[in-house]
């Protein structure tokens, strides 16, 4: 479209109505269904008012998929947050191997989550598990470890999948921030007398709040509604040791309970919101005060 043309008002008419039956109306509707006892087995939809809500307050499973949650998003994002800007800050000198050594940390986040979902499964199963086998040589009591079928370790190895398959693509986001900062601002402080450690924490730091920022943000997102990880790994096991709200919501709808299944789904929408608010409003006033 050419920006300078001026288009009759008509024009926003027809996006309008597409975002409105596409995301607008199904999530009116899931706000609606939230109130009802609606279930598979019966056609009617009979207004409950809060009980869906309080079902919830009172089941375990959501109970545990939010503190998992929660868990889960805060230790992935300082990890891979701060293993990505390590990775950028290596990988921002002038090494001979320093593209190749790109590609191999940002391939993880070109595959597909289901796929290294998959691949990590393999990789720890208890007998099989290449992992173990590795363990197996230096002590047996250690590679015999059930990884993913202990709660003690579940979550753990979990959040481990998560952090390699996410760094790379925090790296390749902080390395474009890295390199849009002038050489200029780093030899003024040279020839000031600065050490590597205040070159970082004047210049570096500050420039990069934007760019943090960004990556903060869609870590901490990516986190609040992770699923597929999980579903491939885990699914929610061993008990609750690894459920997270998403598949909270996507076993109560497996089960045929719409109503708690659309309350568990608003509750979800909310805390996303919320969180994603508080987060990204906090990194907004520390970047302007930088």
């Amino acid at each position: 479209m050419n920006p300078k043309k001026t288009y009759p008002n008509y024009f926003w008419f027809i996006p309008f109505i597409i975002y409105t039956v596409i995301f607008i109306l199904p999530s009116v509707l899931g706000l609606l269904y939230s109130f009802t006892n609606w279930t598979i087995y019966s056609s009617q939809k009979t207004f409950c008012g809060l009980e869906n809500y309080k079902v919830l307050l009172g089941d375990s499973m959501f109970k545990s998929g939010f503190g998992n949650t929660i868990a889960f998003t805060v230790l992935t994002t300082i990890c891979k947050t701060a293993l990505g800007f390590a990775l950028a800050l290596a990988l921002n000198t002038k090494m001979r191997t320093r593209n190749a050594l790109r590609t191999v940390f940002y391939l993880p986040a070109v595959l597909s989550t289901l796929i290294v979902g998959i691949i990590f499964k393999s990789i720890l199963m208890p007998n099989t598990g290449l992992l173990n086998q590795l363990f197996h040589i230096f002590s047996p009591a250690l590679g015999a470890n059930d990884w993913l079928g202990q709660p003690s370790t579940a979550m753990a190895s979990v959040i481990f999948v998560e952090i390699w398959r996410g760094s790379g693509f925090c790296m390749i986001i902080i390395l474009a921030g890295l390199q849009s900062i002038s050489s200029e601002y780093y030899e003024a402080a040279t020839i000031d007398g600065a050490t590597g450690w205040q070159k970082f924490r004047t210049i570096t730091l500050p420039l990069m709040m934007p760019t943090l920022n960004t990556v903060i943000s869609l870590n901490v997102i990516g986190g609040l509604k992770v699923f597929d990880l999980i579903i491939a790994l885990t699914k929610g096991g061993p008990g609750f040791s690894t459920e997270v709200l998403s598949t909270t919501v996507y076993k109560y709808l497996g089960n045929g309970a719409m109503g708690v299944g659309s309350a568990a789904n608003m509750c979800l929408t909310i805390f996303i919101i919320l969180i994603f608010a508080i987060v990204n409003g906090g990194l907004s006033r520390m970047e302007a005060d930088q």
